[in-house]
């Protein structure tokens, strides 16, 4: 197991079956909150969806759900954000389907995992960047595809071994919903909340 994958797995053994549990669901409940927003908005699913995944760089979790509360109740906004997520948010709301628009690879496996309850995609935030590589890392290096791929694959290996560790199906994306929380929580008061 190369070291990357051992510290995934280890910030993943530290968690309580509890939390385990919590963050597990962590996407599902995320797909829930996307789900009702379009319910609210009379949008889709997907749309919703991809609409948190394009406002959610640079933003903690609850300005990304207040965010997209705003954006699809005023029917778009043109300013409060980054133009090119608002730009994106935009061309989702009129109908463009999320994964073409979407750019980023964290932007599009962050609403792969959203949209899949968390079968698929693995979102490589800072978090779980820093998880990886075994320690707190404010300011990501630009994550190149190879770049980017060899940190997920970090998560695909942890979620086997984890899951023959613990007699369960773990997808990556699980792994890393888990590994997240218990990594905000960990750097909370230096300011990992976000």
């Amino acid at each position: 197991m190369n070291p990357h994958t051992r510290n995934v797995t280890r910030v993943f053994r530290a968690a309580t079956p509890a939390e385990v549990e919590s963050g597990a669901e962590w996407y599902r409940d995320t797909r829930e909150v996307a789900r009702a927003m379009g319910e609210t908005y009379g949008t889709s699913l997907a749309q919703a969806a991809g609409i948190i995944a394009a406002l959610s760089p640079l933003n903690s979790w609850g300005a990304n759900v207040n965010l997209a509360h705003r954006f699809m109740a005023a029917g778009g906004l043109h300013t409060g954000y980054l133009s090119g997520g608002l730009s994106k948010a935009r061309a989702i709301l009129k109908g463009d389907r999320p994964l073409d628009v979407l750019g980023g690879l964290k932007e599009r496996n962050f609403y792969l995992s959203i949209i899949t309850s968390g079968a698929e995609g693995v979102c490589v935030d800072r978090h779980a960047y820093s998880v990886a590589v075994g320690t707190r890392v404010v300011d990501v290096p630009s994550l190149s595809v190879k770049r980017y791929d060899a940190v997920a694959e970090c998560y695909r290996r942890a979620a086997k071994v984890l899951s023959r560790e613990y007699g369960t199906d773990l997808t990556p994306a699980q792994v890393q919903s888990v590994t997240w929380t218990l990594w905000r929580r960990r750097y909370w008061s230096a300011g990992a909340f976000d």
